[in-house]
């Protein structure tokens, strides 16, 4: 099945690409995606092909794809220089970035390499894997002008993956923590945050901000109330605050023991904020914006 990805990054208009299964990628691979689609905005191409994607993996800075690109010195401005030579600008920028089916066979090769691997999420390296596995599209001619062999490139990976090297698989923790709807959509929401401004981590800041907008969750209306400022959290979410980067997956881990300690087989959102207070990340995080943890728990135990 293949689903809409409606993406942005600070200082760019929304671009739109389809990519199949897109909830099984992990966070940099959602990332490289989102870097893609831009990077075929920048060169006005007609659409996005395998070369885009190698430029979108070398962009997704801390993954595991973009560290072995730079071990193989294949930069994102080299790869973009050589990317504008193979194919002619168009004269209006395309609203809708679709995929060559070179980049959909890649895709699906990705997939495929990620099963063979036994993980259930599909990163950056499983892209560079199934970018080169046959070779096909406009990333042959590219990696041939700066002579790098694919083989090249798949022993760097392979390497890396059967050496243990792996992405955040936050799918799976959500999986684990038995999320309620409205908690997976305030998951997902934190993702779309971070992706959008292109941070490595999805962090309890993130977390914390989709919460505060969340009206059809009791907990937004706690936070309000507790003082949360909105205006500056979201600046310092631009600014990159390494506190709010904190990466959320242990909260979630933990975050169905609280559920069931409360009498609740399923985490709610309830159970998140609970879980967030209780931390010590958290904590810190919450009283840096003026909220009591304390005091929200209790609010939420009613202890």
């Amino acid at each position: 099945m293949e689903l809409e990805s409606n993406l942005t990054l600070p200082g760019h208009r929304p671009v739109r690409t389809l990519v199949p299964s897109y909830n099984r990628y992990s966070h940099h691979a959602r990332r490289a995606l989102t870097h893609m689609a831009l990077v075929v905005a920048r060169l006005r191409h007609p659409f996005a092909d395998t070369g885009h994607l190698l430029a979108g993996v070398a962009l997704a800075r801390g993954s595991l794809g973009c560290q072995i690109m730079q071990e193989l010195n294949l930069d994102a401005p080299t790869l973009e220089a050589v990317l504008q030579t193979l194919a002619p600008p168009l004269a209006v920028v395309p609203e809708d970035v679709l995929n060559a089916d070179e980049l959909n066979v890649a895709l699906a090769l990705a997939a495929d390499e990620s099963a063979w691997f036994g993980h259930h999420y599909i990163g950056t390296g499983h892209l560079l894997l199934g970018i080169t596995r046959m070779n096909v599209g406009n990333a042959r001619a590219l990696l041939r002008r700066l002579e790098v062999a694919p083989e090249l490139v798949r022993r760097h990976v392979r390497r890396a993956l059967s050496d243990g090297l792996t992405e955040p698989d936050l799918q799976l923790a959500k999986r684990s923590a038995r999320l309620s709807e409205l908690s997976r959509r305030l998951i997902n929401g934190a993702e779309q945050i971070a992706v959008t401004l292109d941070h490595p981590t999805v962090g309890l800041g993130h977390l914390l901000l989709v919460m505060l907008l969340e009206d059809r969750s009791p907990i937004a209306a706690l936070l309000r109330a507790g003082g949360l400022d909105e205006h500056r959290l979201r600046l310092e979410l631009d600014a990159a605050n390494p506190a709010l980067l904190v990466s959320l997956e242990p909260v979630l881990s933990r975050a169905l023991d609280t559920a069931q300690r409360q009498g609740s087989h399923y985490t709610g959102t309830e159970h998140l904020l609970l879980t967030l207070a209780l931390d010590d990340d958290g904590a810190a995080l919450l009283y840096a914006f003026g909220l009591d943890a304390a005091a929200l728990a209790s609010q939420i135990t009613g202890e």
